[in-house]
């Protein structure tokens, strides 16, 4: 008999309605050890990641909403499936083959996860082929997004049976040319989701990455890199998260000619034993430790009413480059008829008995 979890399962009827005309659900993933994955149709969202503690308890280690309606009013990037462009894009512009696309702003002057149209304000077609696959799909407009051609995406959820999260894409254009850049925006507390837990104590490695892209002060990739050594935020060998200030880093992964997944990170809850390791095809690691997370002047509330605050989660995001378009210096990523857009991205949970080194 499976281990019944610790906090319950979201109510799926809380999540059936209907947003822009098109009908809303949540779907839940489950493998043979007990693992559940919930995801609403609703931006593709993980709202809630169940996994065993080293005693072997179950617990929700993703935080979420309990309701569409708390979905639709809280954090609009929490647990999304994030495109057409993940991260910044300056000035909400950008130039292709010659010609000025200009976005929608949504960041003071600048476009963020492909603006207020972008895939996390969509609701995706669904289907179930079985009880640990969901399969997605959403087709991106110029008329909707601002960006040039019809793209399809396809998205696949998979959870196996040893507790691994795969989440593969493929992006195909119709018609036309786009950049393109997707990522999976899942708040993990490896503690639980609790009132008043927070990320300090985790343990933190990104060990392929020598640099972090340079930004301005608001958060824009400049093209430039700066090199990881004596950086207070070098993150190859393991860090207690507590001891370091906020993260928003893009953090430029070793090359990956041949495409396959490789470990991009790695993070540790000494309290429950839980590691998690992610593993992409992708060639950057976003790392958030959600220090703006519920600081706006509305409390944001989640699941169990707890209220979201700074340092709740931590948010391992792999994607391409924020602001490629109009950084020539950075890899650029344009999908046309001839040249999809692939990327598998797995967050795979473990327990360890013992602590990982520290330095």
């Amino acid at each position: 008999m499976n281990p019944q979890p610790c906090a319950p399962l979201l109510d799926p009827f809380r999540f059936a309605g209907e947003v822009d005309g098109r009908p809303t659900a949540l779907f839940f993933l489950r493998n043979a050890r007990g693992a559940v994955v919930a995801i609403t149709n609703l931006g593709a969202k993980v709202l809630q990641i169940v996994v065993p503690d080293r005693s072997g308890a179950l617990d929700d280690v993703a935080l979420g909403y309990d309701s569409l309606e708390g979905v639709r009013t809280g954090s609009r990037s929490m647990g999304a499936f994030v495109g057409r462009y993940a991260g910044r894009i300056g000035n909400a512009r950008f130039t292709l083959h010659g010609h000025e696309h200009r976005l929608t702003p949504n960041a003071g002057e600048h476009c963020i996860h492909g603006g207020p149209r972008g895939s996390r304000h969509r609701v995706f077609d669904a289907r179930q082929p079985d009880a640990q696959t969901l399969q997605l799909h959403h087709r991106f407009l110029t008329s909707e997004d601002d960006f040039p051609g019809t793209l399809d995406l396809q998205l696949t959820y998979r959870l196996d049976d040893d507790n691994a999260l795969a989440i593969e894409h493929l992006a195909t254009m119709r018609e036309g040319a786009s950049p393109a850049s997707f990522t999976s925006h899942i708040y993990f507390n490896l503690e639980g989701v609790g009132q008043g837990k927070h990320i300090d104590n985790h343990v933190l490695e990104v060990p392929g990455a020598k640099s972090v892209l340079a930004t301005t002060e608001d958060g824009i990739a400049t093209g430039e890199q700066v090199s990881l050594a004596g950086h207070v935020h070098d993150l190859r060998s393991p860090k207690v998260l507590g001891k370091l200030p906020d993260i928003d880093l893009s953090y430029p992964l070793e090359p990956n000619p041949s495409d396959a997944t490789r470990l991009c990170a790695k993070l540790h809850s000494p309290a429950s034993g839980r590691t998690l390791e992610v593993w992409t095809s992708e060639p950057l690691l976003q790392v958030y430790t959600a220090g703006q997370l519920g600081t706006a002047e509305k409390p944001d509330l989640g699941k169990r009413g707890v209220q979201h605050r700074p340092r709740a989660a931590i948010c391992l995001e792999p994607q391409h480059f924020p602001n490629a378009p109009n950084c020539p210096a950075l890899p650029q990523n344009l999908v046309s008829s001839g040249r999809p857009y692939r990327g598998t991205t797995i967050y795979r949970f473990s327990i360890h008995q013992k602590e990982v080194g520290i330095h």
